[in-house]
C-alpha cells in the first residue's frame, strides 16, 4: 500500500470477489455452472433439487432463487449471498470471511489480488454498517393526548393492571386523528420510540395507524420488558400481536415478545439473536397466514435456536382466556417462562 491513506470501500470489494468468484464458490464447496456472465446451481440455502433455481449475475452483481425467493431474507448483493449459504449472524461475521479468504487487511501475507488493507481500516469499515443497522433514538415526540386506561381494551378482556402495565390508553383529543383509537406504546432501550393506535370503533378504518417514521420491521414489541426474564430461562415466547403479547403476560409468561406481524425482518432476528436466549416458543395465529408465518420462521431460525410449536386451543392467542393459555400452551414450555 502507498503512503496515502485508504479505505476500505464496499463497492471494490464487491468488485474483487465477482471478478473472482471462482474462488469464493470453491471455497463454499457449491457446484455451479456458469453460462455467458450468469452462473447457475441448486439454491444451497433453502436445499433445492433444481440445477437453474439459484443464479448470480456477474454484470448485474447480485443473485436470485427462482424458487422460494431466498434472496429477500438476505439481501440481493454477493455479502448476501455469502452470509446466506454460510449461515453468518453478521455482516461482520461475513466480512471477516471475506477479508480472509480474499486475503483483504492481512499485512503478513503477501496477495496479487488487491492491495492489503490495514487491520484499523476494516475495524472501521465493520463498525459503519453495525452503526448503521443499530437502532438509534429518533426525534419521535407523543403527539396525542391519552388518558388512563384503555376503556377499549377492557371491554375486550385484558386486566386493567395489564394495561397500565403496557401503558396503554385511549386518544380523548377530539381534534386529533387518533381519536376514537387506543394507544399502545412501543419502547427501545426503556424509551418510547412510537406508537400503534388501534381503532375503537369497528367503522374505522384502517384498523391501526401507526405515528409517524415507525418501522415496525427495526422493533420487537415488549423486548426491552421481556429481556431479563428472557436471559434467565434462556426462552423467548414469539407471537404476532401485542394482545397476543399481553395476553401471554397475563398468563404468567413475561419473556414474550411480539412481531408485529406474521413475518420476521433481519433486524427482528438480530434482536433474537442478541438476546442470547436458546429456546423460542412459536405462537403465530393459527389460521393461513399463521401458517406461513411458522413455515418461514422455520426456515430463518431452525438452525439457530431451538423452536417449539405447542399446540393452541384458539386462533389467536390474545382471545384465548389465561385460563387456557395456561392448561393448554404453558403446560407445553415447563421451565421456559
Amino acid at each position: 500500500m502507498n503512503g496515502t491513506k485508504q479505505k476500505l470501500d464496499l463497492n471494490k470489494v464487491k468488485d474483487l470477489i465477482i471478478d473472482n468468484i471462482d474462488l469464493l464458490l470453491e471455497d463454499l464447496d457449491l457446484e455451479y455452472e456458469q453460462i455467458s456472465d450468469n452462473i447457475f446451481m441448486k439454491c444451497p440455502i433453502h436445499g433445492g433439487d433444481n440445477d437453474k433455481g439459484l443464479s448470480i449475475s456477474l454484470t448485474q452483481k447480485n443473485w436470485r432463487c427462482w424458487t422460494r425467493g431466498c434472496q429477500e431474507d438476505f439481501g440481493t448483493d454477493i455479502f448476501g449471498f455469502i452470509r446466506a449459504v454460510r449461515e453468518d449472524s453478521t455482516f461482520s461475521d461475513t466480512l471477516r470471511y471475506v477479508c480472509g479468504l480474499y486475503n483483504i487487511g492481512n499485512e503478513y501475507k503477501s496477495t496479487s489480488i488487491k492491495p492489503k488493507v490495514k487491520r484499523s481500516e476494516f475495524d472501521e469499515i465493520v463498525n459503519i454498517f453495525n452503526n448503521k443497522k443499530d437502532k438509534t433514538k429518533s426525534d419521535y415526540v407523543r403527539d396525542v393526548e391519552t388518558l388512563n386506561n384503555s376503556f377499549y381494551f377492557e371491554k375486550r378482556g385484558f386486566l386493567p393492571d395489564t394495561l397500565e402495565h403496557f401503558r396503554v390508553q385511549d386518544c380523548i383529543d377530539k381534534s386529533s386523528k387518533m381519536w376514537n383509537r387506543a394507544i399502545i406504546p412501543v419502547t427501545f432501550e426503556n424509551e418510547e420510540v412510537a406508537y400503534i393506535a388501534r381503532a375503537t370503533k369497528s367503522f374505522i378504518q384502517p384498523k391501526y395507524l401507526f405515528s409517524t417514521g415507525f418501522k415496525k420491521s427495526e422493533y420487537l414489541y415488549n423486548y426491552d420488558n421481556a429481556i431479563e426474564v428472557a436471559k434467565e430461562k434462556h426462552a423467548l415466547f414469539l407471537v404476532e400481536g401485542q394482545g397476543d403479547v399481553w395476553r401471554m403476560y397475563e398468563a404468567g409468561a413475561k419473556n414474550c415478545v411480539g412481531l408485529f406481524g406474521k413475518d420476521i425482518s433481519e433486524t427482528q432476528k438480530s434482536l433474537l439473536i442478541k438476546s442470547g436466549v436458546t429456546d423460542l416458543i412459536i405462537l403465530t395465529d393459527y389460521d393461513q397466514a399463521g401458517r406461513e408465518g411458522r413455515m418461514k420462521l422455520q426456515r430463518e431460525l431452525n438452525r439457530m435456536f431451538n423452536l417449539t410449536y405447542p399446540l393452541m386451543p384458539k386462533k389467536d392467542i390474545g382471545d384465548t382466556s389465561v385460563k387456557k393459555v395456561q392448561k393448554h400452551i404453558l403446560s407445553q414450555a415447563e421451565g421456559l417462562y
